[in-house]
C-alpha cells in the first residue's frame, strides 16, 4: 500500500507556518525609520512577499530533485561542491542561527524587563542566561521541548491574527495621508533620503523561513500542482497577514511615532505599545507575555536544527569528528548544541540590540539562499538530480534570474553601508575557508 503524501493543505499549513514569525512584532518600527512613509512602507511588505514567493518555487524545484533532505547545505555542496557547502553549515553555526536565537533571546528579554522593570543594564546577562536555560531544556527535555514549541507556534499565529483584528477594528487613523504619490517618487526631494536596502532588512528577516517549506516535494500529493499551489497560497496568506498588521499599527500610531520609537534608548516592542493604547491597562501586559512566549519557544527550535546540519558535516568528512556524535541518552548533538549557544551568547554581548543582530544574520542568510538559487542552472544544465522530481519552477530562467538580481542588491548594497554589523556576517565566510582548509590538512596528515 502506498504511503500518502502530503495534501494541499498540508504543505499550506507548512508554508505558512514555516514563514510566519515574530518579527512583524518589532520590525516596523525600523522599516518606518529608514522608509518614513506610510504606503512606501506597505509596499515593502508587498514586495518581501513576492520576493519570497519566487525563492520558493525556485527552491520546490531543487527539493523535488534532491529529496534526500539537507535542504540548502545538499543544494550548494551538490551544485557547486564540499567548500561551499561547509561554508554555508560554518555560517548557519556561526551567523545565522546562533544569530537568530539571540535575536530571539533580545525580544524575549525586552518583553520581560518591560513587564518587571528590571535595571536595563541587566539585559544582556539576562539574555545570555536564558540562552543557558534554553540550551538545557532542549537538551534534556526533548519531549517537553518540542510539545513547548509546538504551543509557542500556536501563540505566535494566534498572537498575530488577534493583534491584527485589534488593530484594523479598533484603530481609527488615516493611514496613507500624505503618502508620496507613485509617480513621484523617483522626483520626491523626501524620498531621496529613503534607505530602501536598509528597510528591507527588516521585511527580509520577517519572511524568511518560505524555503523550509519546499524541502517536502518529494512526500507531496500530485507535487506538480499542490507545491506550487501550496507556496502561493501560504505566501499570499503570510504577506497579506503581514500587510494589514502593519497597516493596522498605522490606524494606531502615527509613522512619527513609529520612528520616534526606534530612535529610544531603550526601545518598546511596537506590538506591545499598539495593543497598550487600543486596550489600555491589559492590551500591553497579554500582548508582552504572548509575544515571550512565543519568541522563547521558537528560539528553541534553532537550538535543535543546526547543530543535526553541523552533526551530518561531519559525518561526512566535512567537520571534526566530535561534533558528529550525539549524546548517547538524549540523542542530541551536544557539542554542536553546546558551541552554537556559546555563540549566541558572544552575539548577545557584541552587538546588544536587536536590529544589529538581525542586520548581521539577514544578510549572510539571503546570500546563500542567492548561491543556492543559481545552483539551480547548474542542475538544468548538468541534468542533476531526479529530473523526474514531478516540479519545475515556471517561468524559468526569468524567475530565478529576478530573484537573483534582487537578492545581490539588497546584499551588495547593504555590505556597502557605513553599518558594521551589515557586513561582519560575511566576513565568517573567508574565516571559515581557512578553517576548511586546515581541517583538510590536519586530516591528511592524520590519515
Amino acid at each position: 500500500m502506498n504511503k500518502k503524501g502530503l495534501s494541499l493543505f498540508a504543505l499550506t499549513m507548512i508554508a505558512i507556518g514555516s514563514t510566519i514569525g515574530s518579527g512583524i512584532f518589532k520590525t516596523p518600527t525600523s522599516i518606518a525609520f529608514h522608509v518614513p512613509d506610510a504606503m512606501w512602507m506597505t509596499l515593502l511588505w508587498i514586495a518581501g512577499g513576492l520576493v519570497s514567493m519566487i525563492g520558493a518555487l525556485i527552491y520546490a524545484e531543487m527539493g523535488g530533485r534532491f529529496p534526500s533532505g539537507g535542504g540548502i547545505y545538499t543544494y550548494l555542496k551538490e551544485a557547486f561542491g564540499p567548500l561551499t557547502a561547509f561554508l554555508y553549515g560554518w555560517c548557519l553555526l556561526a551567523v545565522v542561527s546562533s544569530g537568530t536565537i539571540a535575536a530571539l533571546i533580545v525580544i524575549f528579554t525586552e518583553n520581560v524587563q518591560q513587564m518587571t522593570g528590571f535595571d536595563p543594564g541587566l539585559k544582556s546577562t539576562f539574555s545570555a542566561v536564558s540562552i543557558v536555560v534554553l540550551t538545557l531544556f532542549n537538551m534534556f527535555s526533548l519531549n517537553s521541548s518540542k510539545q513547548f514549541a509546538n504551543i509557542s507556534t500556536v501563540l505566535k499565529i494566534v498572537g498575530i491574527y488577534g493583534l491584527l483584528v485589534l488593530l484594523v477594528m479598533l484603530g481609527d487613523r488615516t493611514v496613507f495621508e500624505g503618502s508620496i504619490p507613485v509617480g513621484e517618487i523617483m522626483s520626491s526631494e523626501k524620498a531621496q533620503g529613503f534607505n530602501w536596502a536598509s528597510a528591507f532588512v527588516g521585511v527580509l528577516w520577517s519572511y524568511t523561513g518560505w524555503h523550509y517549506a519546499s524541502f517536502v516535494t518529494s512526500e507531496a500529493e500530485n507535487p506538480k500542482r499542490n507545491v506550487p499551489l501550496a507556496l502561493i497560497i501560504g505566501t499570499l496568506v503570510v504577506t497579506l497577514s503581514y500587510v494589514l498588521v502593519s497597516i493596522g499599527y498605522l490606524k494606531v500610531l502615527s509613522i512619527e511615532e513609529l520612528v520616534a520609537m526606534k530612535q529610544m534608548e531603550n526601545p518598546p516592542t511596537l506590538a506591545v505599545v499598539a495593543a497598550e493604547k487600543i486596550l489600555p491597562g491589559i492590551g500591553g501586559i497579554a500582548t508582552s507575555v504572548l509575544i515571550s512566549l512565543s519568541v522563547f519557544g521558537c528560539a528553541g527550535l534553532y537550538v535543535l536544527a543546526t547543530p543535526r546540519i553541523i552533526k551530518q558535516m561531519s559525518n561526512e568528512g566535512l567537520f571534526f569528528e566530535m561534533f558528529g556524535t550525539s549524546h548517547p541518552k538524549f540523542g542530541v548533538p551536544l557539542s554542536a548544541i553546546i558551541l552554537q549557544s556559546l555563540w549566541a551568547i558572544v552575539l548577545v554581548f557584541l552587538w546588544g540590540g536587536f536590529e544589529d543582530i538581525i542586520n548581521y544574520v539577514t544578510i549572510t542568510e539571503w546570500f546563500f539562499l542567492m548561491l543556492a538559487a543559481i545552483g539551480i542552472f547548474v542542475f538544468r544544465i548538468k541534468k542533476q538530480g531526479n529530473e523526474d522530481g514531478g516540479f519545475r519552477t515556471p517561468l524559468y530562467p526569468f524567475l530565478p534570474l529576478i530573484f537573483i538580481e534582487i537578492v545581490h542588491w539588497f546584499v551588495l548594497n547593504n555590505v556597502a553601508s557605513d553599518n558594521p554589523a551589515a557586513y561582519f556576517g560575511l566576513l565568517v565566510i573567508p574565516i571559515g575557508a581557512v578553517v576548511y582548509f586546515l581541517y583538510n590538512k590536519l586530516s591528511s596528515k592524520s590519515n
